[in-house]
């Protein structure tokens, strides 16, 4: 199986998690699936973070990897994407500014990316209720059936143990 990371998992894992002061082991191991090809991201969202945060441990450690381990866009992943963007701006009960906060963003190109390839994004986002005004990754990924997962059930699955 493969993973496709959202911008929350690398910030989320940094800030909160698994700082690179004290969980080095956990971006080695992120690192090793990177080049095993189990663990990949986009493009878009290397730049949305590089963007956001630019002199970073997380930065720099985005920047050690060759970008032909970042996923580009193709005509097929455009055409993808395209759908989730006309799905997300004809939706009634979004609102505009949400629509346009999750559009901005890398998400809709990697749920795209997801669909393309047949890949299982992992994502810290929760679904949330049907008659909300948010737009979110996991809500997105069922209306066009690409699985979905968090963090914590991908390195269970992977049987990771963090060991001192």
């Amino acid at each position: 199986m493969k993973y496709l990371l959202d911008a929350n998992i690398f910030i989320e894992a940094k800030n909160r998690y698994y700082s690179f002061e004290i969980a080095e082991g956990f971006w080695e191991w992120l690192a090793l699936l990177a080049d095993e090809q189990s663990f990949l991201t986009i493009k878009e969202v290397r730049e949305e973070i590089i963007n956001s945060y630019q002199d970073d441990q997380l930065v720099a450690w985005l920047k050690a990897f060759p970008l032909k381990q970042f996923i580009d866009t193709d005509l097929e992943i455009q055409a993808n994407q395209r759908k989730i963007a006309n799905y997300v701006l004809n939706h009634e009960v979004f609102s505009p500014e949400n629509k346009y906060r999750f559009l901005e963003k890398a998400d809709p190109w990697l749920i795209a990316t997801a669909m393309t390839r047949g890949y299982t994004v992992v994502t810290h986002e929760s679904k949330v209720g049907v008659g909300t005004k948010k737009v979110k990754i996991p809500n997105i990924c069922e209306v066009f059936g690409v699985d979905y997962t968090n963090l914590f059930e991908v390195m269970k699955a992977k049987k990771v143990k963090l060991k001192l």
